[in-house]
């Protein structure tokens, strides 16, 4: 083992500086640092993996693919919001099938009532003004119970669409929050990847520090010896 000795003028005393690497062991270290420093010079401690082929298939394709079906998805949220829209404003209940029904039926007895009377001889008689008015208050009680049934189903109609409405706000809420998240999951794996072909230079620059300022060769030991003026 090498011992360098070095006395200050002024004193008795001296100071040595020993290396804590046996001398055998010098020449292997020194090239392992001669190495570090080669392969620095060549760039080949700042080469990273970067992307390929099949990731940036998986980038494009997968971004594609959640935007794709967002908007297929989303669209069919407005499509139905359009829907329930109409319906928590007029209820959706269509009761012009029921009053048609209703009208045939009092234009067939009327019918009736006046061949009836017909037969009689007796058309256009009082007591066939009096069956007559009687059968047009049947048709507008009728009328009146259509309306009725109608309203309540429309108000039934209204409440349920404007909670489908809120339920539907949600749905598209979380769609669209949910491609947002995918989308950016895509872009920090792209943007990590692209971080470390940005950072090379500095990897390099850390793995060529760490092979030679942690090069066990260069610890050493510092030891006085005492002594006087």
């Amino acid at each position: 083992m090498k011992i360098k000795s070095i006395k200050y003028k002024g004193g008795g005393g001296s100071t040595t500086t020993s290396s804590t690497i046996p001398d055998w062991a010098r020449p292997y270290l020194e090239n392992v640092g001669q190495a570090a420093q080669n392969q620095y010079a060549t760039g080949n401690l700042g080469k990273v993996a970067g992307s390929n082929p099949m990731l940036d298939t998986a980038f494009n394709g997968g971004a594609r693919a959640v935007g794709d079906t967002a908007d297929v998805n989303l669209g069919g949220t407005r499509a139905s919001m359009g829907r329930l829209q109409e319906h928590a404003q007029t209820g959706g209940y269509d009761t012009t099938a029921l009053k048609d029904a209703a009208i045939l039926e009092a234009q067939m007895k009327t019918a009736q009532l006046g061949n009836e009377f017909a037969d009689r001889g007796t058309f256009g008689s009082g007591r066939q003004q009096v069956r007559q008015g009687t059968q047009n208050a049947a048709t507008a009680a009728a009328f009146a119970k259509i309306d009725q049934d109608a309203a309540q189903t429309n108000f039934q109609n209204k409440m349920a669409a404007e909670a489908a409405i809120g339920q539907n706000a949600q749905t598209s809420q979380g769609i669209a929050t949910s491609a947002a998240r995918d989308l950016t999951g895509l872009g920090t794996a792209a943007r990590g990847i692209e971080q470390e072909n940005l950072d090379k230079d500095w990897q390099a620059l850390q793995r060529y520090a760490s092979t030679i300022y942690g090069n066990p060769a260069r610890q050493q030991t510092v030891a006085s010896g005492g002594g006087g003026k």
